[in-house]
């Protein structure tokens, strides 16, 4: 026994004396950004090496020792607007609020001051940098350190990011996850999705990056390269997918997906008083939330009277998340609440039915607790998510704009009384857990391989450093029309001129003949 407890001081010693000093930097002010990292976050702390994460929800355990957490919560004051307002706005007005929105708040979170005391200081150290995979001012922080860059996302990559590391992003085969569409596009479509590259390009690069790239002059310095530069100089980047909710697509080496539930945890002991309210529903409960940033408080008030209305007329239990303390006419059987611990609420047996914003966390914690759902999508991934988990049998949806009483209530009761939509969550639970590591693991494993190595740039493509005009051949193919285009420009003139030969040819034998 005294040797087993020996050896296991000496493994942990030997750790610790390898451990890497590691910079995370998640800036985006939403829990369902933060909460994927956090096992990350955890185990790399764990396995000796020293973790200091910039974030706007830290984790605050005092048993990882090794974690140190800089909160910006205070940046959630920059988020905090009507989800069902924005989406209503046209789109050249959502990025420019998304562009506005975004430097502020990473004007706000670097100008911290022990962000500002972590660059200023020369003595400071990072063997990597992890940055949510944005184009943002945080991006400096790579070169600051000059060391490696990982790029983290708690969705799939957008396109924008995709193509800026050279990785294939068709706009039909692979459509960008914010737009409400799927496989088998019509020309319609085709169309949008076509004009969507051009429009992101268009505010990513002359509206959205010059914003961030003064940020970087501002708070880091002079001399910082442009941070297109910096993102497409990655080592690897972890991507939040799976093959279930997300399309099928071609990823470089370095693309490592970490999906399938990377940020369940294991069940807590639920609050008494809810613990009681669960036991006691004994013809089931619904579970009822959009999520942490379209609000239940911000629907309008004809939605909101539909809703309340549906949920009159069921014999279930209903908690809803709602930001506001009271609800004005309530029926008994709604519970409201600002917070629920949402995923030990959907392990309780007594629950029946998660009517969900489709986020993809909450979709993870629907399948992993296998509880069918009625999707009410609001913006951004959703639309996709949702409508790849009703193709798979999950559950059905419906558009918020349209609810009423008879659907909502029909939609209900169809998907509760149906077992083939708890039976397919189960399904989708064993598949995605039938691999043979964790996302975390995977995530922790390439997080030391770019430390062990020094970065990665063996794994990068080589098609990034290609102009435009050559990745996709134009020159080849222009090359090859002005080819063409002599090649018939000179059967024209050979037969314009053997046309005028053959004309005094004619002319002389008609002549000899008489």
């Amino acid at each position: 026994m005294k040797l087993l407890t020996f050896g296991a001081v000496i493994l942990v010693t030997i750790a610790n004396s390898f451990g890497a000093n590691i910079l995370g930097v998640i800036p985006t002010p939403s829990h369902s950004h933060q909460v994927v990292f956090w096992p990350i976050w955890k185990e790399l702390s764990l396995r000796g090496h020293k973790v200091t994460v910039i974030t706007t929800d830290p984790i605050n355990n005092p048993k990882l020792e090794n974690l140190t957490e800089i909160d910006v919560h205070s940046a959630y004051q920059y988020f905090n607007f009507n989800m069902f307002e924005m989406v209503e706005k046209p789109f050249w007005k959502m990025f420019s609020i998304y562009a506005d929105v975004l430097t502020n708040m990473a004007d706000h979170i670097i100008k911290n001051d022990e962000v500002q005391r972590l660059i200023s200081d020369e003595t400071v150290h990072f063997d990597v940098v992890m940055v949510e995979a944005f184009h943002t001012a945080a991006l400096g922080f790579a070169t600051r350190y000059k060391c490696p860059l990982i790029l983290m996302s708690s969705l799939d990559g957008s396109s924008f990011a995709y193509r800026e590391i050279g990785n294939p992003a068709h706009p039909v085969l692979h459509p960008d996850f914010m737009l409400p569409v799927q496989n088998d596009l019509a020309f319609l479509q085709r169309l949008a999705s076509t004009w969507n590259i051009f429009l992101s390009n268009l505010i990513q690069n002359y509206l959205v990056i010059p914003l961030q790239q003064d940020l970087v002059k501002k708070y880091f310095g002079e001399g910082y390269p442009p941070i297109q530069d910096i993102f497409k100089n990655y080592s690897v980047f972890l991507v939040n997918t799976n093959p279930l909710l997300h399309p099928i697509r071609p990823l470089l080496p370095n693309i490592i997906s970490i999906g399938g539930g990377t940020h369940l945890r294991k069940h807590n002991v639920l609050p008494e008083n809810l613990q009681r309210v669960l036991d006691d529903a004994t013809n089931g409960v619904i579970y009822f939330s959009l999520g942490t940033n379209a609000k239940s408080k911000h629907l309008s008030y004809g939605i909101r009277r539909e809703i309340l209305e549906t949920f009159r007329e069921l014999p279930y239990t209903v908690l809803w998340k709602f930001e506001n303390d009271n609800m004005p006419n309530v029926s008994e059987n709604v519970v409201i609440s600002k917070w629920f611990p949402q995923q030990d609420i959907l392990k309780h047996p007594n629950v029946k039915l998660f009517i969900t914003q489709g986020g993809l966390q909450s979709l993870e914690e629907a399948i992993f607790s296998n509880i069918p759902i009625v999707g009410i999508p609001v913006m951004a991934d959703q639309m996709v998510n949702v409508a790849n988990a009703v193709s798979k049998g999950l559950g059905l949806s419906l558009n918020y704009k349209d609810i009423k009483k008879d659907d909502f209530k029909s939609a209900i009761l169809d998907v509760i009384n149906d077992p083939r939509y708890r039976n397919n969550a189960k399904k989708m639970a064993e598949f995605l857990q039938d691999q043979p590591e964790t996302g975390v693991d995977r995530a922790v494993w390439w997080t030391e391989y770019v430390i062990r190595n020094g970065g990665a740039p063996h794994l990068t493509n080589p098609g990034i450093q290609l102009p435009w005009y050559q990745y996709y051949l134009l020159d080849v193919f222009g090359f090859a029309l002005c080819l063409l285009f002599a090649a018939v420009y000179t059967i024209i003139v050979l037969c314009r001129a053997a046309a005028r030969i053959k004309l005094p040819l004619k002319r002389f034998f008609k002549v000899k003949v008489t």
